[in-house]
C-alpha cells in the first residue's frame, strides 16, 4: 500500500500510570487523562504537565470526563456518584454535584442554530441582566485565613462558577449505574432527572453513553437492558424527545445563569462564615493561652474559679494571691496590651465580615430571588418549566431571615466589644495600681456603666466550671460564638423592651408581610435553612421537565454478558464509546451516532442516523454497518461489482425498515 494512504505514528509519549480515559480539549492544546489510581492529569500537546487532580478518596475511580464547550471547565465523574467541575487554569473545584449512584458517562453539549433573529430581538426585552447597576460588589475575602487561593483575583469572587461570557446554553449529560440520566445547564442548574426504568418499563442497568443533539431536541442513550435472570443483558439504544428544552432554551439559560449567581453568593457566604469561626477561635486561643496556667493552679489548689477571682476583684478591689501573681508576673502590662490588641483585631475582623460581606450577600440573594419570583409568575415563559412561586417565596423569606440574623449578630458584636474594652481597661488600671505605677487620668475613674460592662463580660465569657484535665481556662466568648454553632441560641437576645417587637406582637397581621426573625436559631442554622429552601425551589423545574420528556423508543442492538453480582463498583467488560454530530440537511436536523460493537479492534462500525423531529410520535432511525477490510481489485463495470453494491444497499434498506 502506498505510503500516502497509511496512518503514520508521529510521536510517542509515556505516562507513569495506566490511562483509562483521555479527552482532548475542544478549544486548546490540552488533553485530560484519567488513570487507574483515580487521578486526572492535564497535559499540553507538547506533553508539558499542567496540573494533577488527586482522587477524592481511596479506591475511587474516574468514570467519565467532559469538557465544557468553551474548554474552560473540565467535568470529572467518579465511581462514588460525585461530579466535580474543575477550573482548567488551576484544577480548583468550582462546583460539585453529588448523585446517589456511580457515574458511568458524561457529555457536555452546546446549543447550535437555535437563535433566529426574530425571536432573539424579542427575548432581549426580559433577559438583560442589570444586577451590576444595583447590587454591591463582593469584596475579596481575607487571604490570611486561606479561603481564597493564591492568585485569585477580585473578578473570580464575582464569577465563582465561571459563567461570564456564556451567551449560548450548554447542557451536561450525566448517566449512572442504575439507569438514571441527569441534565445540568452549564453543569450547575438541574434541568431534568429521568429514571429510564420507569420511563420505558424496562429494567435498565448502566447508562454507557448519552448524547444530546445540538438543537436540544433529541437525547440518545446507549444503555444496558437487563433480562429476568440478571445474568445476560442487551445493549440497546434509547431515544428521548427533549423538544421542551429546545422550545424553552432561552428561559432555561436565564434561570441557569441566575442560579449560578445565587450559588456563587452561597459559596461566598459559607466562606465568610468559616472565616468568622476562625476569628472567633483566634480569640479563644489568645485568652486560653494567657489564662491556662492560672486556671491550672486554681484547679490544683481547689480555691475557686477564674471567674470568681475576677468577680471578687471587681467587687472588693482586692485580688487573691494567685490572681495578683498572675497579673504582675504572667500577664504583665505589656502582655495585657498585646492581648487586648490581638483580641480587638479579631473582634474587628468578625465585625467587618458581617458588615462588608454577609450583609452584601443577603441583599444580593434577596434581589436575585425576587427576580426569580417575578419570573415564576410569568407562567407562559417560566411557570411551564415548573418554577413554583411558593417555593421561591419560601427561599425569599429564608434570605430575609438570614439578613435579619446578620444584623442581630452585628448588634451582639457591638455589645460584646463594649464589654471587652471595658474589661481590659479595668484590668489595665488594676495592674498599674498593683505595680504602684501612675494611672492615666482618663482611666482613673470608672462609671457605674463601666462596672456593669465588666460584670457582664465576666458573666458572659467565663464558664463557672473548668476542666482541669484539659487545662482549659474556661473562656468561651459565648454571646458571639453561639451564632456560629449549628445549634439553637443558648442566650437569644431579649426583645421584651423593644418597641418594634411590641408592635409585631400587638399586630399579628403585620407578621405575614415581614421576613420571619427565627429568634432562637443561630446564624449557621439560618444559613442551612436558606440553602435547603433554595435547593427545594431549584429542584422543582428538574422534576417537572423530567416528567414531561417523551420516550421515543428503545431498540436492542446486540447482547452481552452482564456484570457479576457483588461488583457494582466495576463496569461491565464492554463499555461502548460513541461519537455524535448534529448535521442540518435541507432544514432538517439529524443526529449521527457512530459506535463499535467491541472494545477491541474490529472490522466494522455502526453509524446511526436519527431525525431530531418526531414522526407520528416516534423517532425515525436509520443505521448502516461499515466494514473495514481489503476488497481486492474491483472493476466497477463488471457484473460482480454491481451485485456487491446492490447487496450493500439492500442490507442498508433492510436495517432502515426494521428500525422504523
Amino acid at each position: 500500500m502506498p505510503e500516502a494512504g497509511c496512518f503514520r505514528q508521529i510521536e510517542e509519549k509515556h505516562v507513569s500510570q495506566e490511562v483509562t480515559t483521555m479527552l482532548w480539549s475542544p478549544k486548546m492544546d490540552l488533553v485530560a487523562l484519567a488513570t487507574v489510581l483515580g487521578e486526572v492529569v492535564l497535559h499540553r500537546l507538547s506533553w508539558q504537565k499542567v496540573w494533577t487532580l488527586a482522587p477524592p478518596g481511596e479506591e475511587i475511580k474516574v468514570r467519565g470526563l467532559a469538557w465544557r464547550p468553551d474548554g474552560k471547565v473540565l467535568a470529572v465523574g467518579y465511581s462514588t456518584g460525585t461530579v466535580q467541575l474543575c477550573d482548567v487554569e488551576n484544577s480548583d473545584c468550582i462546583h460539585s454535584i453529588t448523585l446517589p449512584h456511580g457515574i458511568t458517562c458524561l457529555q457536555w453539549v452546546a446549543e447550535q442554530n437555535l437563535n433566529d433573529e426574530s425571536n432573539a430581538s424579542q427575548s432581549e426585552n426580559y433577559c438583560a441582566d442589570t444586577s451590576d447597576t444595583f447590587l454591591p460588589k463582593l469584596q475579596p475575602l481575607n487571604k490570611s485565613y486561606g479561603t481564597i487561593a493564591k492568585g485569585q483575583s477580585e473578578d473570580n469572587v464575582e464569577d465563582g462558577k465561571k459563567l461570564k461570557g456564556q451567551t449560548e446554553l450548554n447542557v451536561l449529560v450525566i448517566g449512572n449505574t442504575l439507569g438514571t440520566i441527569s441534565l445540568y445547564a452549564y453543569g450547575i442548574f438541574p434541568v431534568a432527572t429521568i429514571d429510564m426504568t420507569s420511563a420505558t418499563n424496562t429494567k435498565i442497568g448502566n447508562v454507557y453513553c448519552g448524547g444530546l443533539s445540538q438543537d436540544l431536541r433529541l437525547l440518545t442513550l446507549m444503555v444496558e437492558t437487563l433480562q429476568g435472570d440478571a445474568q445476560t443483558s442487551d445493549i440497546s439504544i434509547l431515544s428521548i424527545d427533549t423538544s421542551l428544552l429546545a422550545s424553552r432554551h432561552r428561559e432555561l439559560r436565564i434561570l441557569a445563569l441566575k442560579f449560578g449567581q445565587i450559588l456563587t453568593l452561597l459559596s461566598y457566604a459559607q466562606a465568610t462564615i468559616r472565616q468568622m469561626k476562625e476569628a472567633w477561635e483566634d480569640i479563644l486561643l489568645e485568652m486560653d493561652t494567657k489564662l491556662r496556667k492560672f486556671a491550672e493552679e486554681k484547679y490544683k489548689l481547689v480555691s475557686g474559679t477564674v471567674s470568681n477571682d475576677f468577680l471578687e476583684l471587681l467587687m472588693f478591689g482586692t485580688p487573691s494571691s494567685e490572681l495578683q501573681s498572675f497579673l504582675l508576673h504572667e500577664l504583665t502590662e505589656k502582655g495585657l496590651k498585646k492581648l487586648g490588641h490581638s483580641i480587638e483585631t479579631s473582634y474587628s475582623n468578625i465585625q467587618k465580615l458581617v458588615l462588608k460581606h454577609l450583609q452584601s450577600v443577603g441583599q444580593s440573594l434577596v434581589y436575585y430571588l425576587t427576580e426569580l419570583k417575578g419570573m415564576s409568575l410569568w407562567y407562559d415563559r417560566f411557570g411551564v418549566l415548573g418554577l413554583s412561586p411558593q417555593c421561591i417565596q419560601d427561599a425569599l423569606n429564608a434570605a430575609g431571615t438570614f439578613m435579619l440574623k446578620s444584623v442581630e449578630l452585628q448588634q451582639v458584636i457591638d455589645g460584646s466589644m463594649k464589654n471587652f474594652k471595658a474589661f481590659f481597661r479595668w484590668l489595665y488600671v488594676v495592674i498599674q495600681r498593683l505595680s504602684n505605677e501612675p494611672i492615666p487620668p482618663e482611666l482613673s475613674k470608672m462609671t457605674q456603666q463601666d462596672f456593669n460592662f465588666v460584670a457582664e463580660f465576666l458573666k458572659e465569657n467565663f464558664t463557672e466550671e473548668q476542666d482541669g484535665s484539659s487545662g482549659s481556662a474556661g473562656f468561651k466568648l459565648e454571646r458571639v460564638g453561639q451564632y456560629l454553632k449549628d445549634e439553637d441560641l443558648a442566650h437569644p437576645p431579649d426583645g421584651a423592651n423593644n418597641p418594634w417587637t411590641d408592635l409585631l406582637n400587638t399586630t399579628p397581621l403585620l407578621k405575614d408581610s415581614l421576613y420571619p426573625c427565627a429568634e432562637n436559631k443561630s446564624l449557621t442554622q439560618v444559613f442551612s435553612d436558606l440553602k435547603d429552601s433554595i435547593d427545594a425551589a431549584v429542584n422543582k423545574p428538574s422534576m417537572t421537565i423530567g416528567q414531561s420528556l417523551f420516550h421515543g423508543g428503545i431498540y436492542c442492538l446486540f447482547k452481552q454478558p452482564s456484570e457479576t453480582s457483588g461488583k457494582s463498583d466495576k463496569l461491565p467488560p464492554y463499555k461502548p464509546t460513541i461519537t455524535q454530530q448534529t448535521v442540518s440537511t435541507n432544514g432538517q436536523m439529524n443526529l449521527f451516532t457512530a459506535f463499535l460493537e467491541s472494545n477491541s479492534s474490529c472490522e466494522h462500525c455502526y453509524i446511526l442516523r436519527q431525525s431530531t423531529q418526531l414522526t407520528h410520535g416516534a423517532v425515525v432511525m436509520e443505521m448502516v454497518r461499515i466494514e473495514f477490510k481489503h476488497l481486492g481489485p474491483i472493476d466497477l463495470n463488471s457484473s460482480s461489482a454491481a451485485r456487491r453494491f446492490e447487496s450493500y444497499w439492500w442490507q442498508l434498506q433492510s436495517v432502515k425498515a426494521i428500525l422504523k
